[in-house]
């Protein structure tokens, strides 16, 4: 299986088509080199904005390239990944996706007369199945069952009895406050929802991701030196690089070129937005 990585968003799928056909030849390479197909790309794109995450099968691939050909590169995947979260089927998923994440209401609670009546219920078929099973029982063992009868029937009897039911008038007021302030929060995630996901239009969501892009990708220290440990495997000089998380290593690894394009195309994009 592929390892995953994050890198630049506007790498997230080396893709080099939206509209159904291949911008070019140098893209069409690098897609073939990536094996993967339209409908792939599309969907990881979806799924890279919405996340926010950044996916890339393999940055060895961009690294092969020459450096002017990464910076083109990345400038002409920029400009096909925005044009694709402008089109009809994008905007159609981010809808769905919209619903998906819309804040679900409390239930409607029940009040003291439906949970007694459930009590109720529960107790009568309790009683009938523990009576079924008396006798299919021993008759030294009636004694015990019979101690456990009179224990549900009293519960049932204390069920209608104002001093010693739970379920009195009294309960259904605390029931109202929690589902009142169960509502209130309910309501505060909606107003939220409503402005992080506005209906037919993504932006919010676009900003979101570029802006993840930009703060992760603000500190790579492409001049951080590597040296090999005793097993062979490539560490970085300065321990504190080692506690770096994935994807400012993915960055560091993309090299200077291709952040700084990447970074540039976004933030222009951004301004637009």
């Amino acid at each position: 299986m592929k390892k995953l990585f994050f890198l630049l968003p506007l790498l997230v799928l080396v893709l080099g088509f939206t509209t159904g056909q291949i911008v070019d030849d140098k893209l069409k390479s690098l897609l073939q080199q990536f094996k993967t197909d339209e409908d792939a790309a599309k969907t990881n794109i979806f799924y890279a904005v919405s996340g926010p995450s950044f996916y890339i099968p393999n940055v060895k691939v961009l690294k092969a390239l020459a450096v002017g050909d990464r910076v083109s590169t990345i400038e002409a995947m920029g400009k096909n990944i925005k044009e694709y979260v402008t089109s009809k089927e994008f905007i159609t998923k981010y809808n769905q996706l919209r619903e998906d994440r819309k804040p679900t209401p409390p239930d409607e609670p029940k009040y003291s007369a439906q949970l007694k009546e459930e009590q109720r219920t529960s107790l009568k078929n309790t009683i009938a199945e523990t009576e079924k099973n008396k006798t299919q029982m021993p008759k030294e063992n009636h004694a015990m069952f019979d101690e456990i009868l009179t224990m549900y029937k009293q519960q049932l009897a204390e069920l209608d009895d104002p001093e010693k039911t739970m379920f009195k008038p009294e309960m259904d007021e605390y029931i109202k406050q929690g589902y009142d302030m169960q509502m209130d929060d309910y309501k505060n995630k909606i107003s939220e929802w409503e402005n992080e996901y506005p209906a037919n239009n993504p932006k919010p969501m676009i900003k979101k991701w570029i802006n993840t892009f930009l703060e992760k990708s603000s500190d790579i220290n492409f001049d951080a030196k590597l040296e090999k440990d005793k097993y062979g495997k490539m560490k970085f000089v300065d321990q504190q690089y080692e506690y770096k998380d994935s994807q400012w290593k993915l960055y560091y690894r993309a090299g200077k070129e291709s952040v700084t394009a990447a970074r540039s195309f976004a933030q222009t994009w951004l301004n637009e937005l």
